[in-house]
Order: structure tokens, then sequence, then C-alpha cells
């Protein structure tokens, strides 16, 4: 199995000269992609057929090369938007590109070996005017994370940092292992059906970023520092070499609605990135071979394993206690059982196999 990661390499050591001549070049490539995206949205194309003829038709500065990429995104940007109405059932909505961002091939970008105090050089060339650009980076604990991993020729340029892209083989699937249910939440972020809690400091973490400005480097900060403790959770918590499958809630509009919940509870919910964590754990899941699935939310709190009797009574706030047979435990661990339960009794399950 083939998978993917990307990862940002600021431009901060970038000199205000080189700056100014990559937003040059930025602001002239969001134009051409605009017009581009008009010429595109109502015609059937594939990338084959963007020949010289389309892609040199409107009047640029940038080089040939430059135009080709222009327009390759153009392309890709109509044919999402066509895919989400398709699934949507409604009239596709013309893509407008903002300039943020221009997505760069081998064609018009390399990337060196730094020969200085930077690791990286990025070389930004056949753009036109003449125009040649190094730009210096500097590599930091996540991009070494990927130093056996196989980069991209193609890179996505922002106006603050560089996006590269890795690829990494990693072989079948396990079929050999144990299998476990995550009932993931606030007051332990961790619950999972072997009976195991973890990650009992999130709430405070999530508080912390309450008390800060919405926006300010405080508030960044601090939701960086929830994201680093989400990743250190499940990469120390689970035993990702034993593992063959790990099974989730479909956590879907769980910010939206109001009723039933208080004003302070709902201030958490929103500072809580409970759609990261489960994408931790499934890149996790990739990175070690172990399958990934997730089920459908509805009462597994209020469920109970033993007897199945389903009531809202046999939860009281972080117990469980059946009303019908007497079973209990933590309300979160019965959560991650009746989640693993549901999927290998299911329609999909029953039979499961990697």
């Amino acid at each position: 199995m083939r998978i993917k990661r990307s990862c940002k390499t600021s431009l901060r050591f970038t000199s205000k000269k080189k700056r100014d001549a990559l937003n040059e070049i930025q602001d002239e490539y969001t134009r051409l992609v605009n017009i581009f995206i008009e010429d595109f949205s109502d015609k059937e194309l594939a990338k084959k057929d963007l020949g010289k003829e389309i892609t040199n038709a409107p009047e640029s500065w940038l080089s040939a090369r430059m135009r080709q990429c222009a327009a390759r995104e153009a392309l890709g940007m109509c044919v999402s938007a066509k895919n989400k109405a398709g699934e949507l059932k409604e009239e596709p909505v013309r893509p407008v590109h903002y300039g943020r961002k221009m997505t760069l091939s081998s064609q018009c970008v390399r990337v060196g070996k730094g020969k200085n105090s930077f690791d990286l050089w990025l070389v930004i060339h056949s753009v036109g005017k003449k125009i040649k650009l190094y730009i210096p980076l500097k590599k930091h604990r996540h991009f070494n994370f990927f130093s056996d991993w196989k980069m991209s020729s193609s890179l996505v340029i922002h106006r603050e940092y560089v996006m590269f892209s890795f690829e990494k083989e990693t072989g079948e699937k396990k079929a050999e292992g144990e299998l476990v249910g995550i009932d993931v939440g606030i007051n332990h972020l961790l619950a999972l059906s072997d009976g195991s809690l973890s990650g009992s400091e999130v709430r405070p973490l999530i508080k912390n970023i309450e008390r800060k400005k919405q926006g300010s480097e405080a508030y960044k900060k601090a939701k960086k520092t929830l994201s680093y403790y989400l990743h250190k959770t499940v990469k120390e918590q689970l035993d990702w070499n034993s593992l063959r499958l790990v099974v989730v809630e479909k956590l879907n509009g769980l910010k939206k609605g109001k009723k039933g919940r208080s004003k302070n509870f709902r201030k958490t919910l929103s500072n809580w990135n409970y759609r990261e964590l489960l994408n931790i754990i499934q890149m996790r899941c990739e990175e070690n071979r172990v399958s990934f699935r997730s089920v459908n939310p509805y009462k597994t709190s209020q469920t109970c394993p033993a007897c199945s009797h389903t009531e809202r009574g046999n939860r009281v706030k972080e117990e469980f206690k059946c009303l019908k047979c007497g079973y209990s435990e933590q309300a979160d661990i019965v959560g991650s059982l009746n989640i693993l339960t549901r999927f290998t009794t299911g329609r999909y399950g029953a039979g499961f196999k990697t």
C-alpha cells in the first residue's frame, strides 16, 4: 500500500527582494489561473488536451512552463467543483483562485541540498522575465520524519511557506493481530475496548485555548500544543505492533445543534478538533499497516454490551449501569466496546478480513 503525507517549511528566511519577486509571480499566476477557469468551466477537458494552443492563448509574461502549471491547476479546480456538485446533485459553482498558492511541477522548481547554514535551496526557474530565485529553507523535526520517504517533484508554494509531498510503500495490511474499538472524548481522549483510558489532560488544554484571544499568537500556540498532545497520545498509547484493526465512530456534525447543551460545553466543543484526532488515528493506521474502519455512533454509550438493552438512563455522566441486567463499567469504555461490536457483527464486519 502506498501512502502520502505533506509537510510545510517556512519562507521566513527569504529576503524582501526575493519575496517581492515571488509575490509578483504568484499574482500573475493567479490572474492566469482564473482566466483558464473561466475558459474551462463549461468544457469537458483532460490534462492531455492542454496543448500550446490553449495554454498560450491568454496574454501573460509567464513562461510556457508556468502557463502549463497554471492551466493544470485551473483544470483540477474545475473538475473538483463538478465532482462535488455531482455528489450533492447541484449545479457546479465556478471556482476562484484567491492567490494563496501555486502548484508547480519539476518544469519550474527543483530542490537542492544546502551548502551553508540552510538545509535546502528551493530553485524557481523558467518563470519569465529572466527571473530565477534561490530560496533558502530549513528542515525541522516533522520534515526529518520523512527522511526515508520519496519526495514528490511537484511543490505547492504559498505566500508564507512551501508544502512538500512525500510518499512511501508500506506493504500489505496486517492479516493477524488484535482488534480494538476507540471512543474519543473530552474527559478522556481515548477509551479503548480493552478497558484502558488515556489522554486525561485534553480538557485543560482545551480550556487554555478558550482563555486566549482568537487569532492571537498565544491562541495559535495553545492550538499547536493541543495538536502535539493529540499526536503524542495516539502514538504512545496504542500498541501499533500488535494491532490489526481499529474501529472508531463517524463523528459528523457533532458541533451542530444546541439543544440540551450548556453554553460552556458548546464553547469547549468548538475548540476540540475531534476531526484532527480521527485523522491522526487514521494516518497512524496507514503507517503501521493497520485496517481503519468507522461505524454509526447512534446510542453507543447507552447500549449495554452484555444484554444489548438500550436506554438513556443506563448512562449517568461518566458511569454506565444497565437498568436491565445490572452490568456496570466506565461509560466511555462501554462506548468503545459497542463501537467494536457494531463493526464486527455488522453487515461488513461479520466476515472481516484484512
